[in-house]
């Protein structure tokens, strides 16, 4: 009796575990940006993005990285549609920015939900320079994370920008999935939103 009893707690044990673990990735919302019109007219602009979250094998994946990556990009070209932004493969991130033109290097760190505190599982490195803080515990946490590098190299300058932006949000159970779900949209919104400000503010003359 007390070895089926020791048995069941190690298989509870491991089956919490595997369970805790487990991250969410859903698609984003489309998002309407508020356009910059005349804003990097004819400016041309290498853009790159790199995911480098860590996702469990466990994870619930209905979204792929380059789906995420495609539509970070295509919200980006429609916010600064008077600008030339070409879409390089993420193989080039770790490359040396051209001269005469602007390189915007974004990483995604962090875009999943979980409940509770493993949601850090899977964020990706960001180099140590930004605080995540504490993740609440009994509750659904999504977070949208990214490390921003620009690289202004017009008119012979070489100026330099860096900034690294975690969004998290938190919700009790109420909904399950639909409110996990929900809330991962809402982080993305926010970083995004961040994002944008900070090309506007690194790049206006």
């Amino acid at each position: 009796m007390k070895k089926n009893i020791g048995f069941l707690i190690f298989a509870f044990t491991i089956f919490q575990n595997s369970y805790s673990q487990k991250l969410y990735v859903w698609c984003q919302k489309e998002q309407i940006p508020v356009p910059r019109i005349e804003f990097l007219t004819n400016s041309e602009i290498d853009l790159v993005v790199f995911d480098g979250r860590i996702l469990t094998k466990n994870s619930k994946i209905e979204c792929d990285s380059q789906t995420i990556i495609n539509s970070l990009a295509d919200l980006i070209k429609s916010t600064y549609p008077s600008a030339r932004i070409n879409l390089l493969e993420t193989d080039k991130y770790f490359r040396n920015s051209e001269k005469n033109k602007i390189t915007i290097k974004i990483m995604i760190s962090a875009y999943h939900a979980a409940f509770g505190g493993d949601v850090k599982i899977g964020i990706g490195n960001v180099a140590g320079q930004f605080s995540w803080g504490v993740f609440p515990e009994g509750k659904w946490n999504a977070t949208t994370g990214y490390s921003i590098k620009i690289y202004d190299y017009r008119n012979n300058e070489e100026n330099k920008f860096s900034k690294e932006i975690g969004k998290i949000v938190s919700r009790p159970n109420t909904g399950g999935y639909r409110t996990a779900k929900n809330i991962l949209n809402n982080s993305y919104i926010q970083a995004n939103q961040e994002l944008l400000f900070f090309i506007d503010n690194s790049l206006m003359e």
